[in-house]
């Protein structure tokens, strides 16, 4: 069992057979031949990132009901006056805004551990007995800095954009001059780093495998191969995601009732709840369904490209 994933490879040393169009059946081959181990990891990391999202949610909605009881008091003066009410939601961005760095080490960790599994699974190594929170580690480094690396083209293109004299003209114009460039370097930067998380969990540090990645996408005739699995890989998590949040609308109905009739009287916590359940439902079922296939996809793809790139002697 422990060579499965070379198998599936098919034995491409020679790299002839890096075709991107053969990347996802050996993907589903390693994960049908190792589907128990990793349905375990998947449903673990999905089970204690969901606990750990709904522990930030729960600070959050601690944190703000002093706010959301304001808001239900004055909303109900403004009622008896005959007046509307529109309450001040400045709080509410700000927790946001706070709650997003927890939320983004919550997904970091969580992918990263799919991906460490995933790895595994194609290289057809075991659990190494020590080091393994190591690699977590390298793994969640390279998430961290491949989103520093990616954004910082568009915002430090977007930032001096908001600090422009309030001419509409001369800012829409500089913005539409800057904006496309700069999307396009960051496409540029995130294709050449996407293998960098399956770099790291066949064991590179952080740095290496943000380098190993740039290497292997951006020789000649790999980096089409790269895009061709990273384009549907996309689509397929995005996919998936909408269809599911679309899916789940109907828990909005479910979920405020219930929190009316257990938790609260008060309407907005209520309406929050509501409309936090089905984007959270919906995240948990894609990582659950979508990220496996895309994890193994690309660590499939990084051990053929980098087959690919030592001749067979």
């Amino acid at each position: 069992m422990e060579k499965t994933g070379r198998r599936c490879r098919g034995g491409h040393g020679s790299g002839t057979d890096v075709e991107a169009g053969a990347v996802l059946p050996a993907a589903l081959r390693v994960i049908r031949a190792r589907r128990r181990p990793l349905l375990r990891s998947t449903l673990t990391a999905v089970a204690l990132a969901g606990l750990g999202g709904l522990l930030v949610t729960t600070v959050a909605f601690v944190i703000a009901r002093p706010a959301f009881a304001r808001w239900w008091d004055e909303r109900r003066q403004a009622h008896s006056q005959g007046d509307s009410y529109v309450p001040d939601s400045e709080l509410l961005l700000h927790l946001i805004a706070a709650g997003i760095p927890f939320l983004l080490v919550i997904l970091w960790l969580g992918c990263a551990a799919l991906q460490t599994a995933h790895t595994r699974a194609v290289t057809g190594t075991a659990r190494p007995a020590r080091g393994s929170r190591r690699r977590l580690g390298s793994v969640v480094a390279v998430y961290v800095l491949r989103s520093v690396i990616v954004c910082s083209v568009p915002a430090a293109v977007f930032w001096p954009g908001l600090h422009l004299r309030p001419d509409t003209g001369r800012r829409a114009l500089l913005l539409d001059v800057l904006t496309g460039p700069a999307a396009f370097v960051a496409l540029v930067l995130r294709l050449g780093l996407t293998l960098a998380p399956a770099a790291a969990a066949s064991g590179a540090g952080p740095l290496a495998a943000l380098r190993r990645s740039w290497t292997l996408v951006w020789r000649p005739r790999a980096w089409w191969k790269a895009l061709a699995v990273a384009v549907p890989a996309g689509v397929l998590t995005v996919g998936t995601f909408v269809l599911l949040l679309h899916a789940a609308g109907p828990l909005r109905r479910v979920v405020r009732p219930a929190v009316m009739a257990c938790a609260t009287d008060n309407p907005y916590v209520a309406y929050a709840a509501g409309l936090l359940a089905p984007t959270a439902a919906a995240l948990l079922l894609t990582a659950a369904l979508a990220l496996p296939v895309v994890h193994t996809s690309f660590a499939v793809l990084h051990e053929r490209l980098g087959e690919a790139r030592t001749p067979a002697g």
